[in-house]
């Protein structure tokens, strides 16, 4: 197939509207707006016409946030830290649709696990709400050969699939063997996966079953993320798994950070689960090193393309990539990449194409700027809506809107 290359590199001038309104303060809404006390204080500028909602997570305080469409309050919830000098947060708050019925779900990152001294890593629990918001059920993982049941998930991403079937993601702890040059044994933390359907493990990976990832992993956001000589640490988070979406086949499609890449697993195998491998040292599809990512933190699947929020710390560039690929034949059809100048996010962060190029960005822990989420219109150039942080400390681990 005759590769066609195309990239739109588009410049978004920065603009501030006049009206201002505090999340804080009453807002028209089909419901009654649920402002908690102590809440995160944002500001809204600008509007849309979404019919959806869009939902905010924190990665160091313990705030949720859902607004409508017009930037307008519809639900939060917020808790002091369990302990004294905390920096616990709730991350990855969204919405599920199961068999009809609406779910939302988040991560509690409880302050009870270790967390291995790794500022990217929250253990704790996943928290399942019903669709008003009572808590239904709280998940951690079941007993595998690597976990015993009731350990602490990772907070970056959770897929349900039911109300009782979900893909759970975690870091472990391990010394490891099978490092060409290290075979004495090496202190890692590595990615683990696991598919629970009604209480019972049908599938899992982990990333130490690959050692051709070990050569893969990069040092753009930490330099101690492949040392596996433990000079620096005996942590090191050599892939750093964020995120993790289903195709339309069945097959998990994860970005693995430290990789700077986005892996296809096979959900059917016990061995051999890797399909393909995007951007990265080990790109399967022919990427010009400008087109590949550095340290991505989400990804999404629509209408044939993947898109990945590019914190690019390699370039110290934020960006939104999306990549149309022939993984038959390996090969890249169409490259779109939306450049943002003066932006940058060192991690967290997240991007998602809606219908009428619109895009909807979480800026994560952007380090210029206390706006935390953006919505675009590309087919116009235009920003639509603009949040900022009345605390930049109170970084947003995503940004995302659901219909």
């Amino acid at each position: 197939m005759k590769r066609i290359q195309k990239t739109i590199i588009m410049a978004l001038a920065a603009f501030m509207l006049a009206a201002w309104s505090s999340f804080g303060q009453a807002a028209p809404s089909a419901q009654t707006p649920v402002v908690a006390e102590g809440l995160a204080k944002i500001a809204v500028s600008g509007t849309t016409d979404l019919p959806g909602n869009f939902y905010l997570s924190f990665a160091f305080s313990r705030n949720l946030i859902m607004l409508d469409g017009k930037g307008n309050i519809v639900w939060s919830k917020h808790e002091e830290q369990p302990n004294e000098g905390a920096n616990t947060g709730w991350w990855d708050f969204k919405k599920h649709v199961v068999n009809g019925k609406t779910y939302y779900s988040y991560h509690d990152q409880t302050g009870a696990y270790d967390t291995y001294g790794l500022t990217g890593y929250a253990p704790g629990e996943r928290v399942i709400l019903d669709e008003n918001f009572n808590e239904v059920k709280r998940i951690t993982f079941e007993a595998s050969d690597v976990t015993a049941k009731g350990a602490p998930l990772d907070g970056h991403d959770f897929l349900m699939l039911d109300l009782d079937h979900y893909i759970l993601s975690g870091y472990l702890h391990d010394t490891v063997y099978n490092i060409p040059g290290y075979e004495q044994g090496s202190k890692v933390v590595y990615s683990y996966l696991q598919e629970v359907d009604h209480g019972k493990v049908v599938w899992d990976w982990k990333s130490i079953d690959y050692p051709e990832l070990y050569a893969l992993s990069v040092t753009d956001a930490v330099d101690s993320a492949n040392d596996f000589a433990n000079e620096k640490s005996d942590v090191p988070d050599y892939v750093h798994f964020n995120a993790m979406r289903l195709d339309a086949d069945g097959r998990l499609i994860c970005s693995l950070r430290h990789l700077n890449s986005i892996l296809c697993l096979d959900r059917t195998r016990k061995s051999d689960q890797i399909l393909w491998k995007l951007s990265g040292g080990g790109d399967e599809f022919g990427l010009a090193e400008s087109q590949k990512t550095s340290c991505q933190h989400y990804v999404t699947l629509d209408d044939g393309w993947i898109s990945v929020f590019d914190n690019n710390n390699l370039r110290k560039a934020s960006r939104v990539s999306s990549y149309a690929v022939d993984t038959d034949r390996r090969q890249v059809v169409a490259v779109r990449s939306y450049a943002f100048p003066g932006k940058f996010s060192y991690a967290c962060g997240s991007a998602q194409m809606l219908p009428g190029d619109l895009c909807v960005i979480g800026w994560g822990l952007a380090v210029r700027d206390p706006e935390c989420m953006s919505v675009y219109d590309f087919s116009k150039g235009k920003k639509l809506m603009s949040i900022t942080l009345e605390n930049p400390q109170n970084v947003t681990y995503r940004c995302v809107y659901y219909d």
